[in-house]
């Protein structure tokens, strides 16, 4: 009994001694989607906030067919400095929070020097970030430390944070596409004598920090424009223009291309005969290392895969591939602005095909007649006419940068196989062509045998 007993308290003890180390590692407090930390527990009851404020950078991420893709490479900087000139500015609180009821209208002060910020935030492609057709949003965050910061009394003070895209980075050069937002915010804090704490305010651990808001515009803030003349927000996120419509954050459009192969009217070309493919997507204005995921759509039916690997898009990114009938390789994760070529060489020998390929399932396809000979598998690189030194198919996708892209891109090369007739030409026609010239020569003969017998009698 006692051993179990003994047992139960070590159980407990731990458990215990778990929970406080969860609390102990849970997360500061993010500013939330209201722009907002803090909230009176009763009327003019203010409670005390973590001084390490959390707000929020967001990269939106577009993909038409809603996969996940991996990020661009892009890093930002952050400063964080007092607001000095807040002349006029005031903040206006609701009625409903004081007791008795009646609002409270307060001046903005300027901030106080001492607060600190987390210096870079980036994404690397070897992250992966989920996409959607209207965009997803990828969060990261970024942190304000005001604990060394010693105030000269109550009231709310302002700051402006300052975002820069880093040194070495830029937004072309990253794929990114710029908000049309400010990359100013605006951060009160709202400040009181600590409550247990408090002696000359000579320290800042006398300062107790009640509330933080964030927003867009340096304004005045009261109940009712919260949200359309100060605009509050989370951080450097999608936000609002001046007519209440959507601006996204940075973005990163992305598209996909999928690249099948099928063999119609040959049973035994579409159960044996592999078809070998390059794709190669380039973009000049990327410099940056980008990755393409690249996925097998049917297993079994691709030879020889090579997942494309992380590379500059001046160099060009290259996936190959063998296909068989039925099979198709999925290319996802290409940023916008890029040109993706995509080249098939037909080793099928003496078989004659006729060769379709169509880029989008809406459009015609481009059709190649003729036999297909065997070629050498092409290189991963853009020929000067491809048709000519392999016998090869071609197909080209392009897509404008800086806009989401909305259609699933596809490759579809179909070769269709023609019969040849059991008789060509000369066959079919040679004994015609014996019985005419045998003719031919009958006639010539009777011909002279008859001027033969015309000069015998007349002799």
């Amino acid at each position: 009994m006692r051993k179990r007993f003994l047992t139960l308290v070590l159980s407990f003890i731990v458990i215990v001694s778990m929970c406080a180390s969860a609390f102990a590692s849970a997360p500061t407090p993010t500013i939330d989607s209201n722009g907002e930390q803090g909230a009176f527990a009763s009327p003019d009851t203010p409670v005390s906030q973590d001084k390490t404020l959390v707000i929020e950078k967001e990269l939106r991420a577009y993909n038409a067919d809603g996969d996940a893709v991996m990020a661009p490479n892009i890093s930002y900087s952050y400063s964080i400095a007092p607001v000095t000139d807040v002349t006029g500015l005031t903040i206006t609180d609701a009625a409903n929070k004081h007791d008795p009821e009646g609002s409270v209208t307060a001046p903005v002060k300027a901030g106080i020097t001492g607060a600190t910020i987390t210096s870079t935030v980036a994404w690397a492609s070897t992250e992966e970030i989920q996409a959607s057709a209207t965009g997803t949003p990828s969060k990261k965050p970024i942190s304000i430390d005001f604990s060394n910061v010693v105030f000269t009394g109550a009231g709310v003070y302002r700051y402006a944070v300052t975002e820069t895209v880093t040194t070495g980075y830029a937004y072309d050069t990253s794929g990114v596409t710029a908000s049309d937002l400010a990359k100013t915010r605006y951060i009160d804090v709202y400040v009181r004598p600590h409550p247990d704490n408090f002696n000359n305010g000579t320290n800042a651990n006398e300062w107790d920090i009640y509330g933080f808001t964030c927003f867009l515009n340096n304004e005045s803030i009261t109940e009712d424009d919260k949200t359309t003349v100060a605009v509050k927000t989370s951080g450097f996120v999608s936000g609002v223009d001046d007519d209440n419509e959507v601006i996204p954050a940075d973005s990163y459009y992305t598209f996909n291309v999928t690249v099948s192969k099928e063999v119609v009217g040959d049973a035994y070309g579409a159960l044996t005969q592999w078809f070998p493919f390059s794709v190669i997507m380039t973009n000049s204005t990327i410099t940056t290392t980008v990755d393409v995921k690249g996925e097998v759509v049917v297993d079994g039916k691709a030879d020889t895969w090579t997942d494309p690997s992380p590379a500059t898009f001046t160099a060009g990114i290259a996936g190959v591939v063998r296909l068989k009938s039925g099979g198709s390789v999925k290319y996802i994760g290409i940023p916008c602005g890029s040109s993706v070529e995509v080249y098939e060489t037909n080793i099928a020998t003496g078989v004659t095909y006729r060769v379709e390929t169509t880029v989008d399932e809406a459009d015609e396809p481009v059709v190649d007649g003729g036999v297909i000979s065997t070629s050498t598998t092409p290189a991963a690189v853009a020929q000067d006419d491809e048709k000519e030194a392999y016998q090869s198919t071609k197909a080209v996708i392009e897509t404008s940068a800086d806009e989401a892209d909305e259609v699933s891109h596809t490759v579809e090369v179909k070769n269709v196989f023609e019969n040849i007739s059991p008789t060509g030409v000369v066959l079919r026609f040679a004994p015609y062509l014996l019985i005419l010239f045998g003719g031919g020569l009958l006639i010539a003969f009777c011909l002279f045998l008859f001027k033969r017998t015309e000069e015998t009698e007349e002799a």
